[in-house]
Order: structure tokens, then sequence, then C-alpha cells
């Protein structure tokens, strides 16, 4: 099983805090919204003292993916000394960080003041309450399939980045996989389309369901294909759990209605760094794998 204390996919800079943490009660709820970067438009509501940021999920609280001219730790973001105040610390970063065009060391964080890392720029800024709900609803809705409910493939790109330069720096493996359902247009034709779709969201459910318990991330890639990752898994590790994932579709019927059906998927895998060291090569690997999967039957796990 994989190690994944080194990156944690959850706590980067555009992730959401979870409702009913103390600070949502507060009238003023403080916020950084991502105003340019990989992910523009997400936001992390800040719930703790002091959150270091950086481009190291195994140096910074919160991780700003895919941006180079971000040192691997920062910036500082911590609480005033009076109730509802802000300041930014600079902690020795290469380019600097810069607030309204102004490069600091240390600065008071204002409502809207916009905070320039390398590229990305993220706003500080204040919501109350309803704000916050707009913004949750507006997050699920960029950033979340709705057949599915898993990450969609933009969030699954930069976080497969990022375990891709965590591993390599660590000098640990990655497995990634390429799965395409079988038989879904003969399901379409036979059953309707409603039936198609709920088979999607079921196999979504269940790949999540394992590869989220290994450490890893699994996005719908588009139709009935999905794409996936897990850092920390030996080539006989990740067969092993491509083997877990074939079985959790084929072995268990899809009901819905009056229609039971029972789908079954092939899978690709790609192993870094053996397959490759760039995100596409891995991805390219694992898709001529899913190839070979077809061609030699379907419902079977290849590399």
């Amino acid at each position: 099983m994989s190690d994944t204390s080194d990156t944690e996919f959850q706590r980067t800079v555009f992730s959401v805090a979870k409702p009913g943490a103390g600070a949502a009660k507060a009238q003023r709820l403080p916020v950084l919204v991502v105003m340019r970067g990989l992910q523009v438009g997400r936001r992390y509501l800040l719930n703790e003292n002091a959150l270091v940021l950086g481009r190291r999920p195994d140096h910074a609280d919160l991780v700003v993916p895919g941006d180079p001219q971000i040192s691997s730790v920062h910036c500082r973001i911590e609480r005033g000394q009076e109730p509802d105040t802000w300041q930014v610390v600079d902690l020795q970063s290469t380019n600097g960080t810069v607030i309204e065009g102004r490069r600091v060391e240390t600065a008071p964080l204002r409502d809207g003041d916009r905070i320039h890392l390398g590229t990305t720029v993220l706003k500080f800024c204040f919501h109350d309450e309803l704000e916050e709900e707009f913004h949750r609803q507006v997050d699920h809705l960029m950033n979340v399939d709705d057949l599915t409910g898993l990450p969609v493939q933009r969030v699954f790109q930069g976080r497969f980045l990022d375990a891709l330069l965590a591993c390599g720096r660590r000098q640990r493996p990655l497995a990634v996989y390429m799965m395409d359902m079988d038989g879904l247009k003969r399901m379409n034709d036979t059953h309707g389309h409603l039936v198609g779709a709920h088979s999607i969201a079921t196999v979504g459910r269940r790949l999540g369901e394992i590869v989220q318990r290994a450490g890893g991330v699994v996005s719908r890639f588009g139709g009935d294909e999905f794409s996936a990752f897990v850092p920390g898994l030996e080539r006989e590790q990740a067969l092993a759990l491509g083997e877990s994932m074939r079985a959790a579709v084929a072995d268990q019927p899809i009901v819905r209605g009056a229609v039971t059906v029972q789908p079954t998927i092939s899978i690709g895998l790609a192993c870094f760094p053996a397959d490759g060291l760039m995100v596409e090569q891995l991805t390219r690997k694992a898709d001529e794998a899913l190839y070979r999967a077809k061609a030699a039957g379907r419902n079977r796990v290849s590399e």
C-alpha cells in the first residue's frame, strides 16, 4: 500500500474547508481566491492561525501547483495581533511576494488585496456565510464531475503533476491507469442512455473508493473512460490494484429499476519511472496498454 505522507492532495491552496468548522460560524470568513493560476476560481477558507504557501507538498501547508516561479517555501499568511487582522510574511522566496505591485517582507492584508506569487495571483478577502455557501456551490460545479462525483480532468491533471514531481524527488514509484468500460454502446442501444449513464456513475464511484483508499486520485477522462494515479506502488502492487478495480466492476451487477446490467472494464497500466518521466509519456503508455487489453479480449488489466 502506498505511503502518502509526502503528498496530501487535499491540502492545496485550492481546497475548500468543510462546513461546520469553527471559523465558518464567524460573520467574516477570511478566504484566498485564485485569480490567476493553474486552477483559477478556487479558494481556501483560512481556518488555521498560520499557513505556509509554496510549491512543494512536503514543505508547504498550502500547495500552489504548476508555477515554477514559486519557491518550495514561499510565504506565510498568519493572523495579526488584533481580531480579524491578517498579514503576509515572505520566507526569503526567490522571486518575492508582491502585494498590489509592491514587493514585501511583512505586510498587513486588507480585504481585496492581491498577492502575487510568481505568475499566480491570489486575492485575500472576507466572505460572509451566504457568499461562502455560494462559492462552495460554484466550486462544486466547476471542479466535480456531476455524473460520477469525481474530480474533473483539469483538477486531476494538476494533482497528477504534483504527485509526479513529489515521487521524482522522493525516488518513489507511481502507477498510472487508463480505463475504458466495455460494451457501453451496446448497453445504450439495448437499455437506453439513462441506464448507460447510471452505469458510468456507479463504475466511477466503485473506482473512486478503491483508488482513494490506496492514496490516489481517479477522474472521468471523458464518456466512459477513466484515468487514475496512485503514488508509491511498485509494478506488482499496481497490477494487483488494477485487478481489484477490474473485479469491483465485473463482479457486481448494476441495477436501475427493472434493468440489470453487468458491465466490465479494460485497464491499461504504466509505471513511473520505468515507463516514462512526464505526465504525457505515462498517459500515452497507459493508453497503449489499454488498447492491448481491449485487443486481448477486454475485461482485463494490461501493462
